[in-house]
C-alpha cells in the first residue's frame, strides 16, 4: 500500500466514525457532539493531503517516463500525469474540466462519461454528439461525500433514515411482512411466524416467515442554472461554491429530497411518509387547530420504538408555543414563559418546524416519526454537465446535475397489535376533524 493509500484510509475511517455520530442524531453523547466536526475536518485534511501526495507520485511517475530532454512543464507532461492521477485535486477544477470540454472542446481524460458504466455491467447512456453522454459527468466519491455530508446535516428525513447504496438502476429488498394479524396472543412482528407453547415431546405446529419485496427504483432529480461566461472564466472558485452551497445545487438537492420524501406521491419521485399507506392519521379536535389532546393521540397510536422525533409546519408554530393542558391543568404545557427559547422537545423528542409540512388545519401539518423505518436507495451517479447552447446569446453557460435516488417507508401497512385491534405505525400525522 502506498503512502497515500494509507492517508485515504485513515481518512475513510474517520468519516465512516463521523457518520455513526451523524446517524445517532440525539441520541449521541455530548462528547461525541463535540467531537463530530474535529473529526470531520481532520478526514477532510487527511484526504486533502493523500491527493496532493498522489499527485506528487504521479508527477515523478510521469518525470520518469518521459524521453531524454522534454520539458516538464509542456502541456504534453501535465496530460501524462492527468492521466495517471485519474483525480482532480477539488471540486473547482472539477467543473472547470467540465466547462473546458463542453464548451471549449478541450479534453480531460479524468472526466467519467456516465455512458462509461455500460462497461461496468451497469446501464447505458447514449451519447449526444459533443456534448457527452445525456447522463453528463460522473461526480467523483470525494466530490459526492461532501454533497452527502450536507444532505445529512441540513435535511430532516435522510439525517435518521436507513439508507442503502444501489449498484443499479433498481434494487429489490427483502423485508419481513408484518401487515397480517395472526390473531389474539399471536404476535405480528415476526411475518406470520407462529410460536406456541407445547409440552415436551408433543407435536410441533409448523409455521413459516412470510416475506415482500421493497422495490426501489432510482429517480432523476434535476436541478438547472446558468452562469455568465466571465464568471466561469475568471472566478471558478466562487462558482464552484455557488452550486455546492446551500443556495447552489447541494441546497436545492437537499430541499428537493426532503419534500419529496415528506409528501412525494411515488411514480416519477419517491413515496412520501405523509400519504404512505404505513401512515397512521389521527383526527384532531378542533378544526385549524393543534391541542395538547390531538398530540398525545398521536402517541398512543406512535410505535414505541424509543426514537422519534416531530416535523412541523411553520404555520402551527404559534399554536405549539401557546399549547395548554386540560381543565385541571391550563397552565401552559410547551411555554412556561418568554425568557427562555423555544422548547426543542414535545414528550421527550425533538421538534423540527419546515416549510416541506402541509398549511395549518390539514391532513400533515404535524407529522410524528421514526426515520429509521424509511428507506432510501441512493444511486450514487449524481452528474453535472455544462453547456453554452441554450444561452449562447446572452454570452452564459447552462449547468445541470442530475441526482438519482428513491426512497419509500418499509412497511406497506400499520402494524396490528396481538389483540388484533390496536393498530401502530412509526409514521403518524395530525389529519382533519373528519380523520381525512
Amino acid at each position: 500500500m502506498s503512502d497515500w493509500e494509507e492517508l485515504v484510509g485513515k481518512s475513510n475511517t474517520l468519516f465512516e466514525d463521523a457518520k455513526v455520530i451523524v446517524m445517532k442524531g440525539n441520541d449521541a453523547t455530548a462528547s461525541e457532539k463535540e467531537n463530530l466536526q474535529k473529526m470531520i475536518d481532520d478526514a477532510q485534511a487527511l484526504k486533502k493531503r493523500a491527493l496532493q501526495l498522489k499527485e506528487v507520485d504521479a508527477g515523478l511517475l510521469g518525470l520518469q517516463e518521459l524521453p531524454h530532454g522534454e520539458d516538464p512543464t509542456s502541456d504534453k507532461f501535465k496530460q501524462k500525469a492527468n492521466e495517471v492521477a485519474g483525480e482532480f485535486k477539488n471540486w473547482e477544477e472539477f467543473l472547470e474540466a467540465i466547462w473546458m470540454k463542453q464548451s471549449q472542446g478541450v479534453e480531460d481524460k479524468r472526466l467519467v462519461w456516465m455512458a462509461t458504466q455500460a462497461i461496468e455491467g451497469h446501464e447505458k447512456k447514449s451519447m449526444a454528439g459533443t456534448s457527452g453522454a445525456s447522463g453528463g459527468f460522473l461526480m467523483q466519491p470525494q466530490f459526492l461525500s461532501a454533497l452527502y455530508s450536507v444532505l445529512a446535516e441540513e435535511g430532516i428525513v435522510r439525517a435518521g433514515a436507513s439508507v442503502i447504496r444501489m449498484a443499479g438502476r433498481q434494487l429489490a429488498v427483502p423485508v419481513l411482512d408484518q401487515s397480517k394479524a395472526l390473531g389474539v396472543g399471536l404476535p405480528n412482528w415476526f411475518g406470520g411466524m407462529k410460536f406456541y407453547w407445547a409440552d415436551e415431546g408433543a407435536q410441533k405446529t409448523e409455521s413459516d416467515a412470510t416475506f415482500r419485496q421493497v422495490n426501489l427504483v432510482a429517480k432523476k432529480l434535476y436541478g438547472y442554472t446558468s452562469a455568465s461566461n466571465e464568471m466561469v472564466a475568471d472566478s471558478a472558485i466562487s462558482l464552484a461554491d455557488f452550486l455546492n452551497g446551500p443556495l447552489g445545487f447541494s441546497g436545492g438537492i437537499v430541499w428537493m429530497e426532503d419534500f419529496s420524501f415528506l409528501r412525494g406521491v411515488g411514480g416519477a419521485q419517491p413515496r412520501g411518509i405523509v400519504p404512505a399507506p404505513a401512515t397512521l392519521i389521527v383526527p384532531r379536535q378542533l378544526a385549524n387547530s393543534v391541542s395538547y389532546v390531538d398530540c398525545i393521540n398521536m402517541l398512543q397510536e406512535f410505535l414505541p420504538s424509543g426514537r422519534g422525533g416531530w416535523v412541523a409546519s411553520q404555520s402551527i408554530l404559534s399554536e405549539m408555543i401557546q399549547m395548554s393542558g386540560p381543565s385541571t391543568n391550563p397552565s401552559y404545557i410547551w411555554q412556561p414563559d418568554a425568557r427562555p427559547g423555544i422548547s426543542g422537545t414535545l414528550f421527550g423528542m425533538p421538534v423540527k418546524f419546515s416549510e416541506k409540512m402541509y398549511p395549518k388545519g390539514t391532513k400533515g401539518d404535524l407529522l410524528l416519526a421514526d426515520f429509521r423505518y424509511y428507506i432510501i436507495g441512493d444511486r450514487q451517479a449524481t452528474t453535472i454537465e455544462a453547456s453554452g447552447y441554450p444561452r449562447w446569446a446572452f454570452d452564459e453557460t447552462t449547468w445541470r446535475v442530475v441526482h438519482r435516488v428513491d426512497g419509500q417507508p418499509w412497511l406497506s401497512a400499520p402494524l396490528t397489535y396481538q389483540d388484533a385491534s390496536t393498530q401502530v405505525s412509526p409514521f403518524v400525522v395530525l389529519g382533519s376533524t373528519a380523520g381525512s
